[in-house]
């Protein structure tokens, strides 16, 4: 029986992997648990109209909600209508690549199969975590200061102590924020439940699990089938309506506090909406052989674009939380 080759740039084996690469992607980026594309209720919506066209740019809109009070019994609605007032945020793509080159085939003594399975994680791996780098740059990136809360009784990053941890009291705090805000933030509707998310760092995590309240306030019961919704997996509990989460890349600071040796950390209050993201060309797949069939190279690449979704000037759905953190 004759050996299977597994040709490198062979035009069946690149798409059939590319094909399986565009199935796992979504796994692997931290932030899409929260997205859903075309679809308004989504901390994150998603778009792929540009994917497979012409052009870079692509335009979110938001309707705001109607304000007048309409007309009754047999008065005449004709020239009583009410305008709708809509807003827009527009997203423009970039491309991002990269790629290994294995040693040869002395030095790799792999079979090809293998040469592009570690290709393919390591790639993988690389554009899932810069995509969620970028997220993480873009919801703590201009916020204004008017969607900017601070733990205990700080009031600003120089007044930030030991003291001023993330309680539960404040993420109630920050919910009750939310709801008046203007334009208020709306939560994500799960079943018949509303939802805001908060993504802590994991030191602010630790330090809210301290809390002798934390018991008491994490257990809120979500809707019947939360495990069958992405936005509840990996939750650390729910308070106040705020499915919680943690992650190590959350931003932190060293240098806070009066005398510029506090330790914090800048927290995500997300609700709809708060995050825009468009796909030009989702995740593709190369591969090459260099030096005669010697030596091959593996590559991946995806055009995309993700932003803080600004309305009219104003964060549409995000509010940062600046706390202490034990540095754990």
């Amino acid at each position: 029986m004759a050996d299977t080759e597994f040709l490198t740039g062979a035009a069946e084996t690149v798409k059939r992997w590319a094909a399986k690469l565009w199935t796992e992607m979504p796994r692997e980026i931290y932030f899409g648990k929260f997205m859903k594309e075309n679809d308004s209720n989504a901390i994150i919506e998603v778009k792929r109209d540009l994917d497979g066209t012409t052009g870079d740019q692509l335009t979110f809109t938001l309707l705001r909600k109607l304000t007048g009070g309409g007309v009754t019994g047999d008065d005449v609605l004709e020239g009583q209508e009410e305008q709708m007032n809509h807003f827009s945020d527009t997203v423009t793509l970039d491309q991002v690549r990269n790629a290994v080159r294995l040693k040869g085939r002395l030095s790799e003594r792999r079979t090809a199969f293998d040469q592009r399975m570690s290709a393919k994680n390591v790639l993988k791996t690389w554009l899932a975590e810069y995509i969620d780098d970028d997220c993480f740059t873009q919801f703590t990136t201009g916020t204004a200061a008017s969607r900017i809360v601070y733990g205990g009784d700080a009031v600003s990053t120089a007044t930030i102590d030991s003291g001023d941890t993330l309680t539960t009291g404040k993420i109630e705090s920050i919910v009750a924020k939310a709801q008046k805000a203007d334009p208020k933030i709306w939560p994500v509707r799960v079943d018949e439940g509303d939802y805001y998310v908060m993504v802590l760092h994991t030191d602010v995590a630790y330090d809210l699990r301290q809390s002798t309240n934390w018991i008491d306030h994490s257990q809120e019961a979500g809707p019947r089938d939360y495990g069958k919704n992405n936005l509840f997996t990996g939750r650390l509990g729910i308070i106040g309506g705020t499915v919680l989460h943690a992650h190590e890349k959350v931003p932190v600071a060293t240098t806070w506090g009066a005398a510029a040796d506090q330790s914090g950390a800048t927290n995500m209050f997300l609700g709809r909406q708060a995050g825009l993201f468009a796909w030009g060309k989702r995740p593709e797949w190369w591969e090459k052989e260099f030096d005669y069939g010697a030596r091959q190279g593996f590559a991946i690449g995806a055009i995309y674009d993700m932003t803080k979704a600004v309305f009219d000037g104003v964060d549409h759905a995000v509010i940062e939380a600046r706390t202490y953190r034990t540095s754990n």
